[in-house]
């Protein structure tokens, strides 16, 4: 559990911190204006699906595979975030075509803004896994990789 609690808050931390950097590249404002209104709604817009969808596959995997080594369970997670990724950028997508479509005439969730954001949220995942399984969680040196 501390495990998952940790990947997902170094992921949130990461991701913001991407999404900040991206959105003042693009937007060219300020750091404080960017901060305070623009990255967290482009990362949560984009993103939330994503999120709650890895928060879930990390809660599994990390409960099934917590007598797996420190390298095994890197790599599953990864690919739990891939998946979480990927279904909730699709989600995301359809979400904001459909009510786009009923409201404003396909005015929705951008499709940049929802690639920007799964992007940053894999950059601050992959990260934030390799931190967690073996910087913060060091493996013990007795540890089977199977």
């Amino acid at each position: 559990m501390a495990k998952t609690l940790v990947t997902i808050l170094l992921t949130l931390a990461i991701a913001y911190v991407l999404a900040t950097i991206v959105l003042m590249i693009l937007n060219g404002s300020d750091l404080i204006s960017t901060v305070v209104e623009d990255a967290w709604l482009a990362l949560f817009t984009g993103g939330a699906v994503s999120i709650g969808l890895f928060l879930l596959f990390l809660l599994f995997a990390n409960a099934a595979g917590h007598r797996r080594g420190s390298g095994s369970q890197f790599w599953i997670n990864v690919g739990a975030l891939v998946v979480a990724l990927v279904i909730g950028t699709l989600v995301t997508l359809a979400a904001g075509v459909f009510v786009g479509a009923l409201s404003v005439g396909l005015a929705g969730v951008s499709v940049l803004g929802a690639f920007l954001a799964s992007g940053e949220l894999f950059i601050g995942g992959v990260i934030a896994l390799a931190l967690t399984h073996f910087a913060i969680f060091t493996p013990r040196a007795t540890e089977f990789e199977p």
